[in-house]
């Protein structure tokens, strides 16, 4: 069941956190102590399965946790697409990461494959859930009780249907 996988997805997540928090400290030492090749691969093993750990957090907390209100919808055959857009949203900075349709009813947002593998969501935003903030570069909308920056021409396409 989804819920299930949810729990096991989040217990893996805080695993790996935890790996880097106790383990990687305790490894360092041992490098730096015995200057052990052994040592050496179970630092570089723990240190990335924390840092993945962590950014899988990241996005199941701030990014999932938001756009799980917008189920991702098949977009319009109409609707203007274009790849590897950046977005941020809180902690979550998704540098050309995200492959974006915006059609009549919704933004669509479809993070980009590695991103995904850290379990990030798709989305379909309804133009009215986002406002524009405005401000000197015209790229943050109010999603929520989230500020998200998105490239200008969404948030240009936002502007008609925020009235």
């Amino acid at each position: 069941p989804p819920g299930r996988e949810r729990r096991t997805d989040e217990a893996l997540v805080i695993v790996c956190i935890l790996l880097q928090i106790v383990a990687f400290p305790v490894l360092l030492v041992w490098v730096i102590k015995t200057d052990s090749p052994i040592a050496v691969v179970l630092l570089i093993v723990v240190s990335t399965l924390g840092s993945l750990g962590i950014g899988a957090a990241c996005m199941h907390f701030t990014w999932n946790s938001t756009m799980r209100t917008w189920p991702p919808q098949e977009p319009a055959p109409d609707a203007i697409r274009r790849n590897f857009q950046s977005f941020s949203l809180g902690l979550i900075n998704l540098g050309w990461s995200v492959h974006v349709a915006a059609d009549q009813q919704h933004l669509h947002l479809r993070p980009a494959t590695p991103v995904r593998w850290l379990g990030a969501a798709s989305a379909s935003i309804p133009w009215q859930a986002m406002q524009p903030l405005g401000g000197r570069r015209g790229t943050a909308v109010r999603l929520g009780n989230h500020t998200m920056i998105a490239p200008r021409w969404c948030v240009e396409l936002v502007a008609p249907h925020s009235d």
